[in-house]
């Protein structure tokens, strides 16, 4: 053992080697700091200038949306009913009765606006203005009561003879009869009413504007300057008014519209000018803020980076010495103990020992590991792991002629099952909400590692079985049973094991399918497929069920008629779309006639009439007034017939145009139009990422009213619909296509695996692989 104290695995060599490898790896430290500190701060300032015209985005397209809310809700008083709007000398003794409706109707639009707006009043005439607070004088009102500085009274006479539907005039002054003054753009809204011309005046403040770009704004310092579409200014604040050369000089270099930010001289101060353009009125916003501001904020950062990169300079070479002495010592005790145990072998090798003592540990572990994989590997051939996997891969259909081999040797010599004939149930688990808001963390955790031994404890002493679990809360029992007759055996069994939970009923529910007993081992799938069919038939009011497949009918038919084509049909015959209700229904009967029977698509046309005849129950009709009796039984009755199948299609479209032609008239209802078009945007965009708020955009409403109106029309919120939507796509493909989970998800718009199985396990009550398994 002398060998042991040999200079070559002295501390100097191996120490400073390993010391030498950890010292390298701060080598990238260095050059990345150094890199770093050549493009750091052009990098900063990009960033800077790249959050300032994001913020300065955003402030557009909330002003364009204010603008666009001013604009709609301030028509909207155009088509309201009973608006008795003429000019003032029109009115007759009883029309002035309804004259006060109008400042009422304007008084409530000025409050719902006041956000917004300064001041809402309408002309009919050169005589009256129309406020929310009553009538007032046409002079006085424009030259005492809201006097313009650029417009006065006899302009707003001129006014009532414009053309122009909808106008944005130039920025002004205006005083008010307390003497206060502010900025306001007057957006004028011509409407002919009751065969005479009607302007409508909103008054956007110039200070709401300046006061969001300010509350966006990256820095304290920046200036802003906004412009119409024609270059008018319409806000050049700051601590100061810019000056007629520097907004010049800014609206000529962004004009050609090359570039979204640039720098130059503004009032002899070096800026950089970031530019955006609204993309629903064409107006420009720039933000102007200095190069020394820029400066201050990347030069405090790159201060705090060039510290912190020396700091981590300094740690790593603290921690290379700490860890050379950490992994040095180790490496001494294992070469050391290798060559006391197996120094005959490895040291035969004189080369290798006086040269390279990594090999010589090196080769010292490769037979300790030589020694562990023999005995792993049997250890596993017997594991319950192993075990499981054979029987899950046969069960779903993947085990190959080497794992049917293995699954027989595992049944008959590792189980012990002895009988010819077997029995598959599969133990569905559910937890409510008191298990997880009464019970421990800790203590949940016990029960559901213990929950496959206690299913294993109670079955085992009446019946061979075996249990096994595919995933978690859902378990697979197979049963060695002599004949078909001690079915009757596993019954009980299962039975006790209900009532050993049905105690726990406040805390969980179980529901167990039962499979038919088959002989041989290639029964086991059969019985198993048996199992997910009962399963699948649970009712979910009842928490413990015990469903045997046998009691069960055969399947006869399988027809797909999904919660959105119900809700389709149902809108369409709210909007009295006919049209589109008669392709819905040759969609639905052509997605199913190629791989349903006759009488499954008869079943179908009926459940379709019964979702018409559910409607006409909800908006009051009684079915006798719109159908005979006759026609009726026969879109009541199934019959497998193909020429009945064909009659009965005529019928229910003819059905569907009398519930069209029977409905109570109502004045047009633009939010049925909306409805149509959002669940057509839903269904071509729903493989994107689909939220409120950009399908709000979409439609050009507000995201508020979107949500309430989905909801009275469809009576379910809009993001529950687009899951519906989106998980009824992914039942499509899991039955088509042998696309992945992964695969599947990302197709129809969910980005997340967990999330898409979460939601599909709410809305189909499995998981999609075991739908897959059932509908196969």
């Amino acid at each position: 053992m002398k060998r042991l104290k040999s200079p070559i695995f002295g501390l100097n060599h191996l120490f400073f080697r390993i010391l030498l490898y950890f010292l390298s790896l701060l080598l990238p430290v260095i050059i990345i700091s150094v890199a770093f500190y050549i493009n750091v701060n052009s990098r900063i300032k990009t960033e800077n200038i790249e959050k300032i015209h994001m913020n300065l985005q955003s402030s557009a397209n909330t002003m364009d949306i204010y603008m666009r809310t001013v604009q709609e809700t301030s028509m909207n008083i155009f088509y309201e009913q009973n608006l008795h709007l003429l000019p003032y000398g029109e009115y007759g003794q009883l029309d002035r009765v309804y004259m006060s409706e109008i400042p009422q109707r304007l008084l409530r639009i000025r409050n719902n606006l006041s956000a917004i707006i300064d001041n809402l009043f309408l002309i009919a005439d050169g005589v009256k203005v129309y406020t929310g607070s009553g009538l007032d004088d046409f002079r006085d009102y424009f030259d005492r009561l809201y006097n313009f500085k650029e417009y006065n009274y006899e302009y707003w006479q001129d006014k009532l003879q414009t053309e122009k539907s909808i106008e944005f005039l130039e920025r002004s002054e205006v005083k008010t009869n307390n003497g206060s003054r502010k900025n306001v753009i007057p957006l004028v809204l011509m409407e002919i009413v009751n065969g005479n011309k009607v302007i409508l005046v909103t008054t956007i403040s110039v200070g709401m504007i300046h006061e969001m770009l300010q509350n966006n704004a990256v820095t304290g310092s920046s200036s802003f300057l906004v412009t119409d579409h024609l270059n008018n200014v319409v806000l050049s604040k700051h601590n100061r008014e810019l000056s007629t050369d520097a907004m010049q000089s800014i609206t000529d270099y962004f004009a050609l519209g090359s570039s979204e930010y640039g720098e130059m001289d503004i009032d002899g101060v070096r800026s950089t000018v970031i530019s955006v353009k609204s993309e629903s009125y064409g107006w420009n916003y720039y933000a102007i803020v200095s190069e020394a501001e820029l400066r201050k904020q990347t030069d405090y950062i790159f201060t705090w980076i060039l510290i912190v990169c020396f700091v981590l300079f300094i740690a790593g070479i603290i921690f290379s010495f700490i860890f050379t002495f950490n992994l040095y010592n180790p490496i001494k005790r294992i070469r050391d103990i290798l060559l006391s145990k197996n120094e005959e072998s490895i040291l035969a090798d004189r080369y290798l020992t006086k040269y390279n003592e990594f090999e010589v540990i090196g080769k010292g572990i490769h037979q300790l590991l030589e020694f562990n994989h023999k005995f792993r590997s049997e250890l596993e051939t017997v594991s319950i792991h192993y075990k499981d996997q054979i029987l899950l891969k046969f069960l779903h259909g993947n085990a190959s002629l080497k794992d049917r081999n293995e699954l027989h040797r595992i049944l008959h010599e590792k189980l012990l099952f002895s009988h010819a004939n077997y029995l598959c149930c599969n133990i569905k688990f559910g937890f409510k909400p008191a298990f997880y808001s009464e019970i421990q963390d800790t203590d949940r955790l016990v029960i559901l590692e213990k929950i496959k031994n206690i299913i294993w404890a109670t079955l085992q002493p009446r019946v061979d079985a075996y249990v096994l679990e595919e995933e978690q809360q859902f378990y697979i029992c197979i049963f060695n049973v002599k004949s078909e007759d001690c079915s009757s055996q596993v019954t009980a069994a299962l039975e006790r094991l209900l009532d050993t939970f049905s105690y726990d009923s406040k805390y969980c529910f179980i529901h167990i399918g039962k499979g038919r007993t088959y002989s041989d081992i290639p029964g086991i799938k059969s019985s198993y497929a048996d199992a997910m069919y009962a399963l699948e038939a649970a009712d979910q009011n009842n928490d413990f069920q015990l469903i045997d497949a046998g009691e069960l009918p055969p399947v006869s038919m399988n027809y797909s008629y999904s919660f959105m084509d119900e809700n389709i049909i149902i809108n369409c015959l709210k909007s009295r779309n006919f049209e589109s209700l008669k392709n819905k229904v040759d969609e639905i009967l052509d997605k199913n006639g190629a791989a349903v029977t006759h009488l499954g698509i008869s079943s179908l046309v009926s459940e379709m009439y019964n979702t018409g005849c559910r409607f006409l129950a909800e908006i009051g009709i009684d079915v006798q007034n719109v159908i005979k009796e006759e026609e009726h039984i026969i879109l009541s009755t199934k019959s497998e017939s193909l020429p009945n199948v064909n009659e009965k299609k005529r019928l229910l479209n003819q059905f569907f145009y009398q519930i069209i032609e029977q409905m109570p008239n109502k004045p047009a209802d633009k939010s049925n139009t909306l409805i149509s078009m959002i669940i057509k945007y839903i269904e071509e965009n729903y493989h994107q990422d689909l939220y409120l708020e950009k399908i709000a955009e979409e439609m050009g409403v507000s995201a508020k009213y979107i949500s309430r109106v989905f909801h009275e029309k469809t009576e379910i919120n809009l993001t529950n619909y687009i899951s519906r939507h989106r998980i009824y796509k992914a039942k499509e493909l899991l039955i088509e296509t042998d696309l992945t989970i992964n695969t599947i998800s990302q197709q129809v718009g969910i980005y997340s695996r967990t999330t898409f199985i979460r939601l599909f396990k709410k809305y189909e009550g499995i998981t999609p692989l075991d739908y897959r398994k059932l509908k196969r």
